[in-house]
């Protein structure tokens, strides 16, 4: 659960929610085989998976989002900023997972 929250708050922060879309969905494929689908709203929340969204920050400078999870924060660092889809950048998060995310669909 962690490491779901973690790439979705890093997702944000890796690509930068074109300002007028409703939604960006991220692809995290982690160097270890797991695929994670995280959906960015434009109100400040994430979905990993279809769960429950939750609140994330994005510093864009930094090229990082976090959000907390049980109460401890995660965060994830992206190599480039990015905001089409088929944009691919490496990422790694606070709990060690590394790999590549890619925005595969943005609604408007």
């Amino acid at each position: 659960m962690k490491t779901r929250l973690l790439i979705a708050a890093a997702a944000l922060a890796l690509f930068a929610t074109p300002a007028l879309a409703a939604s960006t969905t991220v692809e995290f494929a982690s160097d270890s085989g797991t695929t994670t689908i995280v959906v960015f709203d434009a109100n400040g929340t994430a979905s990993v998976n279809g769960a429950e969204p939750g609140p994330y920050t994005i510093d864009q400078a930094a090229k990082k989002i976090c959000g907390a999870v049980n109460g401890q924060e995660l965060c994830v660092t992206f190599g480039e900023m990015g905001a089409e889809v088929g944009f691919t950048t490496t990422y790694e998060n606070t709990a060690g997972d590394k790999g590549k995310a890619t925005i595969t669909a943005v609604s408007q």
